[in-house]
């Protein structure tokens, strides 16, 4: 619910360990199935996957029906119609990725929130208010006037990734915007677009002082502007004492590739002892 949501944001601010995994099978039936596991957030990630409007519709149900916060990876910063149907319906949350300035991450918000009352972001608003894609929608229809003039704008979560060299040198501007709650690291593509994993290769990329640097500055921007502070990692301890405290952990996909071939190996090895 809005409050709900206003009351996690409060939680994760306060710096509690938030835990996601990431969904990119598509599958209604899975994003339940890891929903149900006691995730706290799953990321319903159609920039890396075969997601359309009504698919995701479908997984933004399966996703709260299984008891999860519900973030979905739109395709960028000026993917208005993204923005739009992720919250219109049912997104606790959007990860923007691919940003590079500040301007870009203010239109993302800009998407995000409407243009009424005094939240963050509401001045620089520009979403728009029509709205007919979820028929739960709290109180129904009716409920669509005090929704956006009470709660829709604290209740619309943004994150904003840090995966490009430009904004890792933006990110104090970045996350002083009205509007962002969160600043996300991508690991794979700033090590990459630093240069960092020609340099170094893959997985010394990540442990090299460059990287190390990058990734101190942006949770320092973070603490200083009042933002969360997010990593797609599972080095929990490590990455917590820098600052961070949302993760995406998990994927669905690897996840069940890596059981089913630890699985049928451990099959395959009983199977050639019966054969001796």
């Amino acid at each position: 619910s809005c409050d709900d949501n206003k009351e996690w944001l409060a939680s994760m601010k306060a710096g509690k360990i938030t835990l996601g995994c990431a969904i990119n099978s598509s599958s209604p039936l899975i994003t339940e199935l890891v929903a149900t596991q006691g995730y706290d957030f799953l990321l319903v990630d159609q920039q890396h996957s075969a997601i359309d409007p009504e698919n995701l519709r479908t997984l933004l149900t399966a996703t709260h029906a299984g008891g999860c916060k519900a973030m979905v990876r739109v395709g960028g910063a000026y993917d208005r119609i993204g923005i739009q149907q992720a919250f219109d319906l049912g997104a606790d949350a959007i990860l923007v990725p691919c940003s590079k300035t500040a301007e870009d991450v203010r239109h993302a918000a800009s998407c995000a929130k409407y243009p009424v009352g005094s939240e963050p972001g509401a001045a620089g608003g520009t979403r728009s208010v029509y709205l007919n894609l979820r028929p739960q929608f709290p109180g129904g229809f009716g409920g669509l006037i005090p929704y956006v003039m009470e709660k829709g704008n604290g209740s619309t979560i943004v994150a904003a990734q840090i995966e490009t060299k430009d904004a890792l040198e933006n990110v104090d501007e970045i996350c002083a915007i009205p509007g962002l709650d969160m600043a996300f690291v991508g690991p794979g593509d700033l090590a990459c677009d630093m240069g960092l994993a020609t340099k170094y290769g893959m997985p010394g990329c990540w442990s090299c002082p460059e990287f190390t640097d990058a990734i101190t500055k942006i949770a320092d921007a973070c603490k200083k502007h009042g933002k969360v502070a997010g990593f797609w990692n599972s080095d929990i301890k490590g990455k917590s004492e820098l600052g961070y405290s949302f993760f995406v952990v998990d994927g669905d996909v690897h996840a069940m590739q890596a059981k089913l071939a630890e699985s049928l190996a451990s099959f395959r090895e009983q199977a050639a002892e019966c054969m001796k």
